[in-house]
């Protein structure tokens, strides 16, 4: 409870400047996320620094790899559909994120009775992982009701799909280059959650694979 209330404020801190840059313009986007980029690459510096000290053999800085690639394609998302700044592809990702890991972590702490056996992350349960799931994918119908005149429903409910599988992976990875760099969190610039990465970690390595597959059934054909 003592974490409760800092880890609370924080979180809507957290979420009202992403949700409030992503829609007010492109600048306030672009200049939020490159600040966010360059926050988490600074973190994963330092976990790269702790993984080559605690293990020599290792030769390529994998976290600076995928934190770079997946930080590009983020910030391009918005971009992509048109020349123009489209808030809606962006914002959709980032909710559905917020709702899989909210619920997530909701139904695994007071229904999760099934691990899912996971080394790396030990307290992840199927439980868990389908309330959020399951959630993710309600969020997306509920969606199409706003947006069925720009995007088929296949399409937008694809992307509910493809959003907490791919972030449970980059979830379970960041987790790994902890586990790694033998530490608990990636930084602690926010109060009850750790880093920047420890926050967008669902979404790093879901990036380059699965928003790539959503973007490309929700913006083509």
């Amino acid at each position: 409870m003592i974490n409760f209330i800092p880890r609370l404020i924080t979180g809507i801190i957290y979420i009202s400047l992403i949700t409030g840059s992503i829609i007010y313009s492109s600048k306030s986007y672009l200049i939020i996320f490159i600040i966010l980029a360059i926050l988490a690459g600074y973190e994963s510096n330092e976990l790269w620094k702790k993984i080559k000290l605690e293990n020599p053999k290792y030769k390529y800085p994998l976290p600076q790899i995928y934190v770079f690639f997946s930080m590009a394609i983020l910030i391009l998302i918005p971009f992509y559909y048109s020349q123009s700044y489209s808030p809606f592809p962006i914002l959709l990702i980032f909710i559905l994120i917020w709702i899989s890991d909210t619920m997530s972590y909701f139904f695994g702490s007071y229904f999760g009775k099934n691990k899912m056996e996971i080394k790396v992350s030990p307290n992840k349960s199927w439980e868990g992982f389908i309330g959020g799931f399951l959630c993710s994918i309600v969020f997306s119908v509920i969606s199409f009701t706003y947006i069925q005149e720009i995007y088929p429903f296949w399409k937008t409910l694809s992307l509910g799909i493809l959003i907490p599988v791919f972030g449970l992976f980059g979830d379970i990875f960041q987790s790994k280059i902890k586990r790694m760099a033998e530490v608990k969190d990636s930084g602690n610039i926010l109060p009850g959650h750790g880093g920047i990465l420890d926050r967008i970690d669902g979404i790093l390595l879901g990036l380059p694979i699965g928003l790539t597959l959503a973007l490309i059934l929700i913006f083509t054909g």
